[in-house]
C-alpha cells in the first residue's frame, strides 16, 4: 500500500509491501509481527510504528535491495532527527494505517458458491 503521510510540514511517501517486514527484521533485529503482538506498553507500540514508518519511507524512496541492506539504527536516528516529536506522534495513525493496509483484502467473501456477488 502506498500512502503519503504528512509529518509536520513534510509529506513523506511510504510504501508497505510484504517485504517491509523482512527489511525491518534486517535493520532492527526483531520480528515485527512478534513485536506487534507482544508490545506490553503504549511506548513499545509507538516505537514499533516509528521504526516501521522509517522502513516504509526508505522503501518508498528506494526499492533497491542493496540500498535497503545498508540501513541501520544510525540511519533511523538520522531520519528521526528531521521531525519534531509531536509532529511524528500526530502522524502515527497514518503510519499504522499504511502498514496495516498491506493486510487488508479487497475481495468479497462468497456466502454460497452458487450465488454471484452483487455490487
Amino acid at each position: 500500500m502506498y500512502n503519503v503521510v504528512k509529518i509536520g510540514d513534510k509529506e513523506v511517501p511510504m510504501l508497505s509491501m510484504a517485504s517491509v517486514d523482512l527489511f525491518y527484521k534486517n535493520i532492527f533485529g526483531e520480528d515485527p509481527l512478534k513485536v506487534q503482538t507482544e508490545a506490553t506498553s503504549p511506548d513499545e507500540a509507538i516505537g514499533f510504528y516509528y521504526r516501521m514508518g522509517f522502513v516504509m519511507a526508505k522503501y518508498a524512496e528506494s526499492r533497491d535491495r542493496k540500498e535497503m541492506a545498508k540501513l541501520n539504527e544510525d540511519s533511523y536516528i538520522e531520519w528521526l532527527e528531521q521531525f519534531d516529536r509531536l509532529d511524528l506522534m500526530s502522524a502515527l495513525d497514518s503510519v499504522e494505517a499504511t502498514y496495516d493496509g498491506q493486510h487488508v483484502t479487497y475481495s468479497d467473501a462468497k456466502k454460497n458458491n452458487d450465488e454471484p456477488n452483487e455490487k
